[in-house]
């Protein structure tokens, strides 16, 4: 799918040749699977067989990023791997920081947000939800345009919108970028009727 600003979406397996559009991101953000068991649930919600090997799926993750060449990368992780998903990144940037993060808002839904790039610079951002992380950094990197190998529900895309900033994504499972497409649709919707309400305003 691709929107009216040039952002685009698709459905996409990670072990394919990666999509020509997504080199058109100079900063990511992705939150993959964490593991072996949340990397079979991925696939088996896509209605895919699982894959085996999660080694394969993070070195061909990373492998995907050092192709794309973003300027800077944020990637979410759970604890198991958190030491090799920083040593991964060190290979492709100069400057690595993570912090402590959570998810869906609770403090005990820990995780981490690895930082690569290859100035040195440490947005504070510790001990935030990874949402308000996403929002930060489609609000405030230098970019012009954010990628996201593994979408999801599509916070990333979203709130680059929101921003007027162009995104690329892919998502193994189509219904999850439908839930983007929806809510990106809402979005436009609840504008354009807080314009027409301004404009209603102003003929008084």
């Amino acid at each position: 799918y691709v929107f009216a600003d040039g952002s685009t979406v698709q459905v996409y397996d990670i072990f394919n040749p990666l999509p020509e559009f997504m080199r058109a991101a100079d900063a990511i953000f992705v939150d993959p699977p964490w593991n072996k068991i949340n990397l079979n649930t991925f696939y088996t919600k896509a209605e895919t067989p699982p894959v085996a090997d999660y080694d394969a799926f993070y070195h061909r993750l990373f492998e995907c990023i050092g192709e794309i060449k973003p300027a800077v990368t944020y990637v979410e992780v759970g604890k198991q791997y958190l030491a090799e998903f920083i040593l991964a990144l060190k290979k492709l940037y100069k400057h690595v920081t993570f912090y402590n993060s959570s998810y869906y808002h609770k403090r005990d839904n820990l995780c981490y947000v690895i930082r690569g790039s290859g100035k040195a610079k440490k947005p504070n951002l510790d001990c935030m939800d990874e949402e308000d992380i996403i929002k930060w950094i489609c609000a405030n990197e230098d970019y012009t345009c954010i990628g996201d190998l593994c979408m999801g529900r599509g916070l990333v895309g979203l709130h680059a919108h929101i921003n007027g900033r162009r995104f690329v994504g892919t998502e193994l499972n189509h219904k999850r970028l439908s839930v983007l497409l929806e809510r990106i649709n809402e979005y436009e919707h609840m504008k354009g009727e807080e314009n027409h309400g301004n404009e209603s305003v102003c003929r008084r």
